[in-house]
């Protein structure tokens, strides 16, 4: 059974080493990507909302 690595950044980098780190920036895009996300569909049901509320 392989080895199981939880983080190759040990100790933890600086905020500024953190930019050239591999595996912190893919938990950045990740979070930034599921924010996007989330952002786009509160819009999404606000705006399906709002034209709900208009036609009546």
């Amino acid at each position: 059974m392989p080895e199981m690595r939880r983080s190759s950044c040990r100790p933890q980098p600086s905020l500024l080493s953190r930019l050239n780190c591999k595996p912190c920036n893919r938990v950045l895009f990740f979070m930034a990507g599921v924010g996007v996300g989330v952002i786009y569909l509160r819009n999404k049901d606000q705006l399906d909302e709002q034209e709900k509320s208009e036609k009546k």
